[in-house]
């Protein structure tokens, strides 16, 4: 078994600015039924979009230095199926839009016959390290990039709704595992810390027997070495909200499943 990387739109590379990553799904990526996980999921597309900018020539190392980085702040992913162990599938990525200090990148899982299974649209924020605000990004940090057109993505609010009454889980610190180059948590681990939060039996009937199909994640706040985090599940209908916040309440990130 061997992994590929490529810019190219052969096999139905939904854009031609997509840059895809060809593997098979590996033992350490998937669950209790022999499926990737959400978190696993997330992985590939993480490392597709490093890939991309790496390959570009303005990659992790060119931005820090620059003292500067995208940020991400919002998903929407939607899971027609998960793909199975040692399933060969291909990641893909391609930025859809920049506008002022934002910009929107789409993300896809495609199975060895080209068809779409996993579908994802992203919110990323510029920023400026040294100030620690966001800033306009330059021409030669985007027009590498180029734009293409969105995938079909079911409509959403930008914001998740927050149920009024939660239940407060056991706290969590935040150690070196947790961290990633840019010395906070990880995007994917606070997925992770999520799920982790309401048992198995607990979940909407759906998320329980089939995994969750639809996931939207707030990203408001990083934590960072030695932060504790303090989770906040409810079971709202079909869906599962947790909340991860410090201790006085102010929000990490929001993640829902359903």
């Amino acid at each position: 078994m061997t992994d590929t990387l490529e810019t190219s739109t052969a096999g139905g590379a939904p854009s031609p600015n997509a840059f895809e990553y060809t593997y098979h799904v590996r033992y350490s990526e998937v669950g209790r039924r022999g499926l990737m996980t959400l978190p696993a999921l997330i992985n590939a597309f993480q490392d597709v979009s490093t890939f991309q900018s790496e390959s570009l020539g303005v990659g992790l190392a060119w931005l820090r230095n620059e003292q500067r980085a995208w940020v991400l702040t919002h998903w929407h992913i939607v899971i027609d199926r998960y793909p199975s162990l040692c399933e060969p599938v291909t990641a893909g990525t391609f930025a859809t839009h920049f506008h002022g200090f934002t910009a929107k990148r789409n993300f896809y899982l495609r199975d060895e016959a080209g068809r779409l299974i996993v579908r994802a649209d992203s919110s990323w924020a510029f920023m400026d390290l040294a100030a620690m605000r966001p800033c306009r990004p330059a021409p030669e940090h985007v027009a590498p990039y180029g734009e293409g057109a969105p995938l079909e993505m079911p409509a959403e609010g930008r914001r998740i709704a927050v149920p009024e009454h939660l239940r407060m889980c056991a706290p969590i610190s935040v150690g070196p595992s947790l961290i990633d180059t840019n010395e906070h948590v990880n995007n994917c681990h606070y997925v992770q810390m999520a799920f982790e939060q309401i048992a198995r039996e607990d979940l909407p009937r759906d998320v329980r027997e089939r995994g969750a199909r639809h996931v939207r994640v707030d990203y408001r706040r990083a934590a960072v070495l030695g932060d504790t985090i303090y989770p906040h599940a409810v079971i709202d209908g079909d869906r599962a909200v947790v909340s991860l916040t410090d201790a006085e309440g102010g929000v990490f990130a929001v993640v829902e499943l359903r």
